[in-house]
Protein backbone atom coordinates (compact mmCIF):
# COMPACT_ATOMS: atom_id res chain seq x y z
CA UNK A 1 0.00 0.00 0.00
CA UNK A 2 2.86 2.07 0.38
CA UNK A 3 1.24 4.68 3.14
CA UNK A 4 -2.01 4.73 1.98
CA UNK A 5 -5.80 4.41 3.64
CA UNK A 6 -8.29 1.66 3.81
CA UNK A 7 -11.99 2.53 4.24
CA UNK A 8 -15.22 0.80 4.90
CA UNK A 9 -18.86 1.82 5.30
CA UNK A 10 -21.01 0.68 8.00
CA UNK A 11 -25.07 0.85 8.55
CA UNK A 12 -24.59 0.55 12.26
CA UNK A 13 -22.61 2.63 14.85
CA UNK A 14 -22.10 -0.99 17.09
CA UNK A 15 -20.12 -2.26 13.76
CA UNK A 16 -18.04 0.73 13.04
CA UNK A 17 -16.90 0.85 17.04
CA UNK A 18 -16.49 -2.82 16.80
CA UNK A 19 -14.45 -2.44 14.27
CA UNK A 20 -12.42 0.07 15.46
CA UNK A 21 -12.05 -1.85 18.66
CA UNK A 22 -10.41 -5.09 16.94
CA UNK A 23 -7.73 -2.62 15.00
CA UNK A 24 -6.60 -1.17 18.35
CA UNK A 25 -6.57 -4.90 19.26
CA UNK A 26 -4.40 -5.66 16.44
CA UNK A 27 -1.98 -2.95 17.09
CA UNK A 28 -3.15 -0.37 14.54
CA UNK A 29 -1.97 3.32 15.74
CA UNK A 30 -4.96 4.78 17.43
CA UNK A 31 -4.18 7.86 15.32
CA UNK A 32 -4.41 6.20 12.33
CA UNK A 33 -7.98 4.99 12.63
CA UNK A 34 -10.64 7.48 12.35
CA UNK A 35 -14.55 7.39 12.92
CA UNK A 36 -16.99 9.71 11.22
CA UNK A 37 -20.79 9.52 12.80
CA UNK A 38 -23.37 9.97 10.60
CA UNK A 39 -26.72 11.84 10.58
CA UNK A 40 -28.43 9.69 13.96
CA UNK A 41 -32.09 10.48 14.84
CA UNK A 42 -33.38 10.74 18.43
CA UNK A 43 -36.82 11.38 19.54
CA UNK A 44 -37.16 14.77 18.36
CA UNK A 45 -35.95 14.64 14.92
CA UNK A 46 -36.71 11.24 14.07
CA UNK A 47 -37.45 11.08 10.35
CA UNK A 48 -35.98 13.67 9.36
CA UNK A 49 -32.25 13.38 7.17
CA UNK A 50 -29.81 16.13 7.96
CA UNK A 51 -27.82 18.31 5.30
CA UNK A 52 -25.61 16.38 2.70
CA UNK A 53 -23.33 19.11 2.34
CA UNK A 54 -22.74 19.63 5.91
CA UNK A 55 -20.97 16.09 5.69
CA UNK A 56 -19.52 16.70 2.14
CA UNK A 57 -17.02 19.81 4.01
CA UNK A 58 -16.69 17.35 7.08
CA UNK A 59 -15.15 15.08 4.84
CA UNK A 60 -12.65 17.39 3.43
CA UNK A 61 -9.79 16.26 4.99
CA UNK A 62 -10.40 12.58 4.07
CA UNK A 63 -8.66 13.84 1.02
CA UNK A 64 -11.27 11.99 -1.35
CA UNK A 65 -11.89 12.41 -4.81
CA UNK A 66 -15.03 14.60 -4.85
CA UNK A 67 -17.42 11.75 -6.33
CA UNK A 68 -16.36 9.16 -3.66
CA UNK A 69 -16.54 11.88 -1.28
CA UNK A 70 -19.94 12.87 -2.25
CA UNK A 71 -21.33 9.13 -2.18
CA UNK A 72 -19.98 9.26 1.48
CA UNK A 73 -21.31 12.35 2.17
CA UNK A 74 -25.09 10.60 0.95
CA UNK A 75 -24.41 7.57 3.19
CA UNK A 76 -23.46 9.87 6.28
CA UNK A 77 -26.55 11.85 5.31
CA UNK A 78 -28.79 8.18 5.82
CA UNK A 79 -27.40 7.39 9.05
CA UNK A 80 -24.34 5.26 8.06
CA UNK A 81 -20.54 5.43 9.35
CA UNK A 82 -17.37 5.50 8.04
CA UNK A 83 -14.11 3.94 9.22
CA UNK A 84 -10.69 4.90 7.50
CA UNK A 85 -7.32 3.94 8.47
CA UNK A 86 -4.46 6.27 7.15
CA UNK A 87 -0.61 5.62 6.14
CA UNK A 88 -1.08 1.28 5.66
CA UNK A 89 2.06 0.06 5.09
CA UNK A 90 2.48 -3.80 4.03
CA UNK A 91 2.69 -5.50 7.68
CA UNK A 92 -0.80 -3.87 8.57
CA UNK A 93 -2.58 -4.17 5.04
CA UNK A 94 -4.00 -7.64 5.41
CA UNK A 95 -4.48 -7.52 9.29
CA UNK A 96 -6.97 -4.02 8.65
CA UNK A 97 -8.66 -5.59 5.22
CA UNK A 98 -9.48 -8.63 6.88
CA UNK A 99 -11.00 -6.94 9.99
CA UNK A 100 -13.06 -4.15 7.53
CA UNK A 101 -14.12 -6.67 5.18
CA UNK A 102 -15.19 -8.89 8.47
CA UNK A 103 -17.01 -6.51 10.49
CA UNK A 104 -20.34 -5.63 8.92
CA UNK A 105 -19.64 -3.24 6.46
CA UNK A 106 -20.89 -2.81 3.23
CA UNK A 107 -20.42 -2.99 -0.57
CA UNK A 108 -20.51 0.65 -0.96
CA UNK A 109 -20.96 0.79 -4.75
CA UNK A 110 -23.87 -1.58 -4.64
CA UNK A 111 -26.05 0.32 -2.14
CA UNK A 112 -24.77 3.94 -4.22
CA UNK A 113 -26.56 2.37 -7.02
CA UNK A 114 -29.57 1.49 -4.83
CA UNK A 115 -30.50 5.10 -3.45
CA UNK A 116 -29.99 6.06 -7.07
CA UNK A 117 -32.74 3.17 -8.60
CA UNK A 118 -35.28 4.65 -5.70
CA UNK A 119 -34.61 8.26 -7.11
CA UNK A 120 -35.26 7.30 -10.83
CA UNK A 121 -31.81 9.06 -11.59
CA UNK A 122 -28.99 7.25 -13.15
CA UNK A 123 -25.27 6.51 -12.87
CA UNK A 124 -22.44 4.26 -12.17
CA UNK A 125 -22.65 3.81 -8.56
CA UNK A 126 -20.76 7.13 -6.78
CA UNK A 127 -20.69 8.92 -10.28
CA UNK A 128 -24.38 9.69 -10.23
CA UNK A 129 -23.85 12.10 -6.95
CA UNK A 130 -21.69 14.23 -8.49
CA UNK A 131 -24.38 15.52 -11.10
CA UNK A 132 -25.93 19.19 -10.39
CA UNK A 133 -28.75 19.19 -7.77
CA UNK A 134 -31.21 21.01 -10.15
CA UNK A 135 -33.68 18.21 -11.54
CA UNK A 136 -36.40 17.79 -9.26
CA UNK A 137 -37.35 16.81 -5.75
CA UNK A 138 -35.68 13.28 -6.17
CA UNK A 139 -32.65 14.60 -8.01
CA UNK A 140 -32.34 17.37 -4.80
CA UNK A 141 -32.61 14.41 -2.32
CA UNK A 142 -29.69 12.98 -3.23
CA UNK A 143 -27.58 15.42 -5.51
CA UNK A 144 -24.72 17.04 -3.58
CA UNK A 145 -25.53 20.86 -4.10
CA UNK A 146 -23.95 22.38 -7.04
CA UNK A 147 -21.93 25.15 -4.82
CA UNK A 148 -20.57 22.51 -2.74
CA UNK A 149 -18.04 21.78 -5.89
CA UNK A 150 -17.56 24.83 -6.83
CA UNK A 151 -13.59 25.39 -5.57
CA UNK A 152 -12.20 28.07 -3.56
CA UNK A 153 -8.97 28.99 -3.56
CA UNK A 154 -7.97 26.92 -1.07
CA UNK A 155 -10.44 23.84 -2.14
CA UNK A 156 -8.69 23.85 -5.57
CA UNK A 157 -5.44 23.29 -3.74
CA UNK A 158 -6.80 20.48 -1.45
CA UNK A 159 -4.79 17.39 -1.87
CA UNK A 160 -6.70 14.43 -3.11
CA UNK A 161 -5.76 10.76 -2.99
CA UNK A 162 -6.96 7.76 -5.94
CA UNK A 163 -8.79 5.43 -5.50
CA UNK A 164 -6.48 2.22 -5.98
CA UNK A 165 -8.35 -0.43 -7.84
CA UNK A 166 -5.41 -3.16 -7.38
CA UNK A 167 -6.28 -3.07 -3.75
CA UNK A 168 -9.05 -3.14 -1.43
CA UNK A 169 -12.04 -5.38 -2.09
CA UNK A 170 -16.01 -5.29 -2.50
CA UNK A 171 -16.75 -3.57 1.30
CA UNK A 172 -13.23 -1.77 1.76
CA UNK A 173 -11.63 0.91 -0.56
CA UNK A 174 -8.28 1.69 -0.97
CA UNK A 175 -6.55 5.18 -1.54
CA UNK A 176 -3.61 6.17 -2.47
CA UNK A 177 -1.73 10.11 -2.97
CA UNK A 178 0.04 9.85 -6.14
CA UNK A 179 3.73 9.57 -5.57
CA UNK A 180 3.41 8.53 -2.45
CA UNK A 181 6.61 6.56 -0.91
CA UNK A 182 6.56 3.43 0.76
CA UNK A 183 8.88 4.18 2.96
CA UNK A 184 7.18 4.15 6.69
CA UNK A 185 8.76 7.91 7.53
CA UNK A 186 7.25 9.04 4.81
CA UNK A 187 4.01 7.39 6.08
CA UNK A 188 4.58 8.91 9.61
CA UNK A 189 4.32 12.06 7.68
CA UNK A 190 1.40 11.59 5.51
CA UNK A 191 -0.74 10.03 8.65
CA UNK A 192 0.24 13.04 11.11
CA UNK A 193 -0.26 15.61 7.94
CA UNK A 194 -4.45 13.85 7.51
CA UNK A 195 -4.47 13.71 11.60
CA UNK A 196 -3.96 17.76 11.45
CA UNK A 197 -6.61 18.33 9.16
CA UNK A 198 -9.22 21.16 9.27
CA UNK A 199 -11.54 19.28 10.91
CA UNK A 200 -12.17 17.99 14.55
CA UNK A 201 -13.05 14.83 13.65
CA UNK A 202 -9.83 14.11 12.14
CA UNK A 203 -7.81 13.55 15.32
CA UNK A 204 -8.02 10.03 15.46
CA UNK A 205 -10.46 7.87 16.44
CA UNK A 206 -12.60 9.34 18.76
CA UNK A 207 -16.23 8.25 19.96
CA UNK A 208 -19.05 10.80 19.59
CA UNK A 209 -22.05 10.07 21.59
Amino acid sequence: MGGGSLTAFFDSRSHAESAVSRLEDAGVPVARIRLMPGYEADEKNAGVMSDRSGFFDALADFFFPDEDRAMYAEGLRRGGFLVQVNAIDDALYETVHDILDDEGSIDIDERADLWLSESGRQGGSNTGFAGSARGGKAADDLAVSESAFEASSSEAARRVAMRDTTHGSAKVRAYTFPGSSASSNDSDRQSQTQSQGGSHQSQGFRRDH
